[in-house]
Formats: C-alpha cells, structure tokens, sequence
C-alpha cells in the first residue's frame, strides 16, 4: 500500500483485513499478539493460531487438534509424521513428545512486501487441508495399531480416490 505515498499497513492490519473480508471467524489475543482460528474439516476440526512478527516481517500458523496421542503411540506417529514430512513441500507436522500434542505448522516470510490476501489464505488453508488428509493415518495409529508405513498408505489411497 505504499504507493503514492500511503502509509504500508502493518502485517497485523493485512492480516485482520483479509480476515474480515474472507468472513472467518476469529478472535485476537492481545496480549500473546496472537489470531485464533476454528476450521471445520472433512475428517477433524483445527484451531490455528497465527503468530504476528513485526519485526521479523513473517507470519507463523500453527494448526491443531484436540486430541494428544497417548504415550505409549508417540513414537510411531514420529514415524508417520517424518514419512510424511519427509514428502511435504510446505510446512511439516510437529509433536511435544511430553504431552502428546501435534500441530502441523506453516511460515511466510512477507520482508519488504505486503502479503496478498491469497498468500494469507493459502498459509492457513495448507494446515487445515494437509492435517485434514493425514488425520485419518493418526487415528489409525492410536485406535487400530496401524503402523507408520500402513497409515501412510491409507492416507495415499484417500489421495487417489
């Protein structure tokens, strides 16, 4: 927005901008300068939180679910997850190995430029739709003693279909 001697709005304004205009539904958290998004999905509902970095000019999306994979299956998700990771062009899928929780995280770097309103989409749109395609492999692991090359196969199959 520069242009013609505008002020360029921040990434926060850029962002809350898209939002609005796209109608999703959010909420800010001031005070962690945080955006909170819920997403309906084909197989999982997510929350992302997308992550505000002035300074850095960047934006960080972290997509979650609720559920926390047991103990006893952390490290055969490991296993999907680097499998899967190991193929994805953007972003990768993360877990705390304390408690469990996994997200599948995305990242734009927007220095000197103001990200377009479909860059900002696509950044939470990847989480949302890859978690969406893999969730079923998770569950599969946690539920039905999958292992990490079946999941992934069941996962690839939904792809072809």
């Amino acid at each position: 927005m520069g242009k013609g001697g505008g002020l360029a709005m921040t990434l926060y304004e850029v962002l809350y901008n898209t939002l609005k205009k796209d109608c999703w539904k959010f909420d800010y958290d001031q005070k962690n300068e945080l955006f909170r998004l819920e997403i309906r999905g084909i197989n999982c509902d997510f929350v992302s939180f997308i992550i505000v970095d002035e300074e850095q000019e960047s934006l960080l999306c972290n997509t979650h679910i609720k559920q926390k994979i047991p103990f006893a299956k952390r490290v055969e998700v490991c296993n999907f997850m680097n499998r899967i990771n190991y193929e994805l062009a953007i972003g990768n899928f993360e877990m705390d190995m304390d408690d469990g929780e996994i997200r599948f995280r995305t990242y734009l770097d927007s220095a000197n430029s103001e990200p377009s309103q479909e860059q900002l989409i696509n950044l939470i749109w990847n989480g949302a739709q890859t978690f969406d395609t893999y969730y079923p492999g998770f569950i599969k692991i946690v539920s039905e003693d999958y292992s990490a090359e079946e999941a992934v196969r069941v996962c690839s199959q939904d792809d072809e279909s």
